[in-house]
């Protein structure tokens, strides 16, 4: 089988091109730099003949689109700069895909939801808060459509860690508490982490599989990011009490988020018998990777 994997350089990119998967890798993005020893394309992914140019040459069985726009704040503020990244560049992809009879599998977000009434399944009412959810939302419908081999895959709360990827919920506190210095984390908003190599290891054994259609994905443990970040405090021998509850309202973020949020992973469970990780399980595998070990030292 051969994926070409958009948003190489991010941490779920790096996470499906840098294990030994029994498959052919191929990175693509707008930096020049190969991800490892994979092979890797630079590739404008706002311009629809290069897209098609890419697609065209690689030939892969599968494209695996992981390159978005996830500060959901700047999504609100910046609309049409969203717009393109988060939707016109997937319908870039679904054309030429569909032309060349390729697979693609999207990522999308709980914030497709309210977050009235979560944890939520395949099968529950979608209503976005955000204009981030709100166009998740449509290009979940570009990758659906009849004549294109498409598969959706909503995920939350994503961490880990690789060298030269973003900070994500597990990092940025660990690197602030490591410094002794108090967090303010909002104690409404419910989700369950998702372990970003169960992401990884689920997009490729799906796309093995030739599975089609809408699925989630979120890890096996179900709380606040308040709670996850004082667990995350204790398991690294941390001061909990360094962390201090506040509200998603005090915290004047400028887009709406799903507060009772979470996804259920019972349908993709049921199609690949696989269970995702719970945050203890992660954080286990997280602290005996040789990377993080190098960049928090005093926490292993």
């Amino acid at each position: 089988m051969r994926v070409l994997v958009t948003g190489a350089h991010g941490l779920l990119g790096r996470s499906l091109l840098e294990p030994d998967f029994d498959a052919e890798m191929i990175g693509c993005g707008r930096g020049q730099t190969p991800v490892g020893r994979r092979a890797y394309h630079p590739v404008e992914l706002s311009d629809p003949r290069a897209v098609f140019s890419l697609v065209e040459k690689v030939r892969p069985d599968w494209v695996i689109h992981t390159a978005a726009l996830t500060d959901v704040d700047r999504c609100e503020v910046d609309q049409p700069l969203a717009r393109q990244i988060n939707l016109v560049v997937v319908e870039h992809l679904a054309s030429a895909c569909r032309q060349l009879g390729v697979g693609l599998a999207q990522l999308s977000t709980d914030y497709v939801f309210d977050g009235r009434q979560g944890p939520y399944g395949e099968k529950d009412p979608t209503n976005p808060l955000s204009h981030y959810g709100t166009l998740k939302l449509h290009s979940e419908g570009v990758v659906l459509q009849q004549g294109l081999r498409g598969l959706v895959l909503r995920t939350l709360w994503l961490y880990g860690y690789l060298p030269d990827t973003r900070r994500n919920l597990v990092t940025w506190p660990l690197e602030v508490l490591g410094r002794g210095q108090q967090l303010k984390i909002v104690d409404d908003q419910w989700g369950n982490p998702t372990w970003v190599h169960d992401l990884a290891q689920v997009l490729v054994e799906l796309c093995r599989r030739q599975v089609q259609g809408l699925f989630h994905l979120g890890g096996a443990t179900y709380l606040t990011r308040y709670q996850l970040t004082r667990e995350l405090a204790c398991f690294f021998g941390l001061d909990p009490d360094l962390v201090q509850p506040t509200t998603t309202a005090a915290a004047g973020q400028k887009a709406p988020r799903p507060l009772r949020s979470g996804l259920r992973t019972q349908a993709l469970e049921s199609v690949l018998g696989f269970a995702p990780l719970s945050l203890s399980q992660g954080l286990e595998c997280l602290a005996g990777q040789d990377d993080f070990r190098r960049a928090f030292p005093t926490l292993c």
